[in-house]
């Protein structure tokens, strides 16, 4: 039942904050202006669909409002506990910020299985697309994505029978982004400075009628 329910981000980090609903997050006023690891003057911070957690089969995900600095994809499940941080530190959390790595780490299980691809993502920095994935042990280059564009629902499809996450845009399949995925994950999304809000749902790959 909890696999076909709304998706909705149920774990923040405390720079953005839900939408009109728990699936649509953006950025917090007034925390535009921090610096974050990734983009000077700019907090980046994410969001997780730790509730639903994806185990098996094929799933597909929407999300909307992708413009300015964006960034969405699939994690392990952590849990993130604000009693583990210090004040403000969570204010630039995300799965690929080294500051997180080891903590995220830790919480490792068997459910994860011996794959270490425990992030992959894709950032959307204005007009450019670029896919990124992490063992959470040392920096991966980023891969370009060609014909991504702007103002564009962009869907995801994470294949756990294939071990792949390909991205999806207009109806065609744009790339394979990562193969050798195994395991627990979820959605997750990430927001800094001027970002839209970000929404996300559930949908049917065109080529696959079968996830959701």
């Amino acid at each position: 039942m909890m696999l076909r329910s709304k998706l909705t981000f149920d774990q923040l980090g405390t720079s953005i904050q839900h939408g009109e609903d728990r699936s649509i997050i953006l950025t917090v006023p007034g925390q535009r202006n921090a610096s974050s690891a990734f983009c000077n003057h700019v907090t980046v911070s994410a969001a997780l669909c730790s509730n639903h957690v994806l185990r098996s089969g094929k799933h597909f995900a929407v999300f909307t409002g992708l413009k300015g600095f964006s960034v969405i994809g699939v994690v392990r499940p952590v849990q993130i506990k604000l009693s583990d941080f210090g004040e403000g530190e969570l204010k630039t959390f995300d799965p690929r910020n080294r500051r997180f790595w080891e903590y995220q780490l830790r919480q490792r299980t068997a459910r994860w299985t011996d794959s270490n691809v425990h992030c992959c993502s894709v950032s959307k920095v204005f007009a450019s697309g670029s896919a990124f994935s992490h063992d959470w042990r040392s920096d991966k280059p980023g891969v370009s994505i060609d014909g991504l564009q702007s103002d564009t629902p962009i869907g995801l499809l994470l294949d756990l029978e294939e071990g792949t996450l390909s991205i999806y845009q207009n109806g065609q399949r744009l790339a394979t982004l990562k193969d050798g995925l195994s395991g627990e994950y979820c959605w997750y999304a990430a927001v800094g400075g001027f970002t839209r809000p970000i929404s996300i749902k559930r949908g049917f790959a065109p080529d696959d009628q079968r996830t959701g």
